[in-house]
């Protein structure tokens, strides 16, 4: 198989037959792609024409979307991107990356997103850019006091700058639609028998009565599932990505999924859940 006189790699789509998203195959496909990616030759970019393409599968959620990553080479270098096809609602996560992006989070910014190229809409694929940096989780994995400190506050500065300024835009949270759900995960531990039946059933009362108890809250942009593994802590520049969960909601409720993501962390990798209590101090006072 060959783009402008250059070989390209092969793919087997077998594989990714029944992964439901009806648009991957040709996304996949490096000839196809090449097809709806030559606007890049054209302005602003100007990369000049398209020589060679290649995609690699990052992360694949079956029936809904998928994360691919791009290599180009062009008539003026190679060039990296990440691509996620969807289902549907492709277009929607496009324009609100766009909103957020002006809002303040540009790729200038200190506190930013990957920037959004492009959609494509016969792909359903959003086109954005590929940040090079480290995954927060990994200075809170193998770091040591010094370097997870640095990345909870960074991490805390980056949320806070986001409940401050961005837009509201897309679903707002319901409280009670997300009982329902932890409702469900109880009686699936349940399940499991004693004593885990018993402690789940109480945990799940206490939330009832918590979130029942909850005062009115002024809702703000959210994230929907903030954690160490979708910021990148590069050079002069913290960025979050993933967006498929944009909402409306409690600012609260980022804080906290951040917070019981570095204690799962926790208790997994160094097989105490308070092992990173101090990070998740800073984290909360930043």
């Amino acid at each position: 198989m060959e783009i402008a006189g250059e070989e390209t790699v092969l793919i087997d789509l077998a594989p990714l037959a029944d992964q439901g998203i009806p648009t991957l195959p040709a996304v996949l496909d490096p000839v196809e792609l090449c097809k709806h990616l030559a606007f890049f030759s054209g302005p602003p970019w100007q990369w000049g024409q398209l020589t060679d393409v290649r995609v690699q599968v990052l992360k694949c959620h079956s029936g809904s979307r998928c994360t691919v990553q791009i290599a180009l080479r062009t008539g003026t270098g190679a060039y990296a991107l990440i691509g996620k096809v969807y289902v549907s609602n492709g277009l929607e996560i496009y324009q609100a990356m766009k909103r957020i992006s002006q809002s303040g989070f540009g790729p200038e910014a200190e506190f930013s997103i990957p920037q959004p190229l492009a959609f494509l809409p016969e792909l359903h694929l959003v086109v954005q850019e590929l940040v090079s940096g480290r995954l927060a989780q990994e200075f809170f994995m193998t770091g040591g006091e010094r370097d997870y400190s640095v990345a909870a506050e960074r991490c805390a500065r980056w949320l806070a700058r986001f409940h401050a300024v961005a837009p509201k835009m897309g679903p707002g949270f319901d409280l009670n639609g997300y009982l329902t759900s932890l409702e469900r995960w109880s009686r699936r531990i349940a399940d499991l028998g004693e004593p885990l039946a018993t402690k789940a059933g109480r945990l799940f009362q206490r939330l009832e009565g918590t979130a029942a108890a909850l005062s009115p809250v002024k809702a703000c942009a959210g994230h929907g599932s903030y954690c160490q593994t979708q910021i990148i802590l590069a050079n002069g520049r913290v960025v979050t990505f993933d967006w498929d969960g944009h909402d409306v909601a409690d600012p609260s409720r980022d804080v906290a999924r951040f917070v019981a993501s570095l204690k799962r962390l926790a208790l997994g990798h160094f097989g105490s859940i308070r092992s990173l209590d101090a990070a998740v101090e800073i984290f909360l006072k930043t």
